[in-house]
């Protein structure tokens, strides 16, 4: 190891602790009961420098920093969900849709315990992570405490095919364009999908229906080109670091709908980039939002490469919305709030509120998507039902 060199030469403050560092380093290597690599040793080390740190920043080994450039941006073989690691658990934000995840049942807020009987608070949650992918084919058990129940789903691992836009036409010159995380061609994808949707409708869409559901974040650069579709002047996310607050986006006139009706879907799910997205449209007056409180993780990570192929994954920033508000830990609230964060379902009659409105049947089990439709029809009518129906709930209180 280098701590001889280091304590030979090093002078100063910050070198005395890396003498120390380096000194308790070199005991554990020559004297712990155990022998242990160097590498391992270096490994754990930098991980360490980690933890006391928020829960976003950590140290990736080679293998790991290349699992997740291959979930953001090709194809893999594992399970196919979206995830955050807190409390003690792997919280399953959303499954991804026709995943193997999806097709074994499950399903979003579900909490990762185990994998293969092999419990979190005995390998933690990084090693439970490296072991849900694996070979083509092959079984892995998620064991899933869903409400008061622990169950077992096996899972069939295969290829995982990571496209970000889904969209659809729903009818009445209205459409629907779900994005379930901002990828490195997020942007791409959600310019075609949406010509695609003027071209079936055989012209401008006059309503989109931005489904940000269970969208758990991704690259911010991506986050605020999608912003930009809709947006032609203005911030569209400031950052604050250690420096002085920084632009991070500004809107563009070129490319920009002005015309189309925006409603945003959101939910306990949507974080990071989403949040970006939502709370821009929201302050520009752009788009309304419809649903849940979001998540609230307002932070930007920066990769840091290293030179053996592991990285550093480092909170550099806290962002901000257009207004100024900071959503870290708070999230955002929707102009039309359907219920309590992580509800499962509006807290309220869907029929009453949609007062009839038509909806097409494959939307008859999406209650918060009917409910989009229908705002961009009827407006401030359904979200005055919407929040009449819920100060009745409410004990006569504001609904929001």
């Amino acid at each position: 190891m280098s701590g001889a060199a280091l304590t030979a030469s090093a002078t100063g403050e910050p070198y005395e602790r890396l003498r120390v560092f380096a000194e308790a380093l070199s005991l554990i290597e020559s004297r712990y009961v155990d022998e242990r690599g160097a590498d391992a040793l270096v490994y754990d080390a930098i991980g360490g420098l980690t933890q006391g740190l928020d829960d976003h920043s950590v140290f990736m080994d080679p293998e790991r920093y290349r699992e997740t450039r291959e979930q953001t941006s090709g194809e893999y073989y594992g399970v196919g969900i979206s995830i955050d690691s807190r409390d003690g658990g792997i919280h399953v934000l959303q499954p991804m849709d026709g995943s193997p995840a999806e097709e074994a049942g499950i399903l979003s807020g579900d909490v990762i315990v185990a994998v293969d009987g092999v419990r979190i608070e005995v390998a933690g949650d990084d090693a439970l992570l490296s072991k849900i992918k694996g070979r083509r084919g092959s079984i892995v058990v998620l064991t899933v405490v869903r409400g008061e129940k622990e169950l077992d789903f096996p899972v069939r691992r295969d290829q995982v095919r990571t496209r970000s836009v889904e969209s659809r036409l729903l009818g009445d010159g209205l459409g629907w364009a779900k994005v379930s995380r901002f990828q490195r061609r997020t942007a791409d994808e959600l310019r075609r999908a949406l010509a695609e949707l003027k071209e079936t409708n055989g012209g401008p869409l006059t309503g989109l229906v931005l489904d940000l559901r269970g969208n758990p974040g991704g690259y911010l650069n991506q986050a605020v080109a999608v912003a930009d579709l809709w947006l032609s002047e203005g911030i569209i996310v400031s950052t604050v670091g250690r420096e002085r607050p920084e632009p991070a986006g500004r809107a563009r006139a070129s490319g920009t709908d002005r015309e189309v009706g925006v409603v945003v879907l959101v939910d306990g799910g949507s974080a990071s980039a989403a949040e970006i997205v939502a709370g821009a449209l929201q302050d520009h007056g752009r788009a309304k939002l419809i649903g849940y409180t979001t998540w609230g993780k307002g932070s930007v990570q920066q990769f840091f490469d290293l030179p053996d192929g592991s990285a550093l994954k480092l909170t550099t920033a806290r962002y901000y919305t257009p207004s100024g508000r900071s959503i870290h830990g708070s999230g955002i609230e929707p102009d039309v709030s359907l219920g309590p964060r992580g509800g499962l379902g509006p807290d309220f009659d869907v029929e009453v509120a949609l007062a009839g409105a038509p909806s097409p049947d494959w939307a008859a089990g999406d209650p918060e998507l009917r409910l989009a439709m229908a705002y961009l029809v009827e407006g401030e009518a359904l979200a005055g039902r919407v929040r009449g129906l819920r100060t009745v709930l409410d004990g006569g209180a504001g609904a929001e």
